[in-house]
């Protein structure tokens, strides 16, 4: 009869407090650039939102100006 390997509980191995280290510093590091992406992204969309505000504003204060100037003229 054909068994399967004896496997072992997995007390022989350490943690390595180095190791551990490391790979906390880089999922900081990570964490902290997605930070600054998100707000990157949140400063560039306002910006954007306001342009497209202003815009819209200016577009409706045209079309009002322009229908006033209809209304004079009659």
């Amino acid at each position: 009869m054909v068994g399967m390997a004896e496997q072992g509980d997995g007390s022989g191995w350490k943690s390595s407090s180095r190791g551990e280290k490391a790979w906390k510093e880089a999922t900081e590091r990570v964490a902290s650039r997605n930070a600054e992406a998100r707000k990157a992204g949140r400063v560039r969309r306002e910006a954007y939102e306001r342009g497209r505000d202003d815009s819209r504003r200016a577009a409706e204060a045209r079309r009002h100006a322009e229908l006033l100037h209809r209304h004079r003229a009659r």
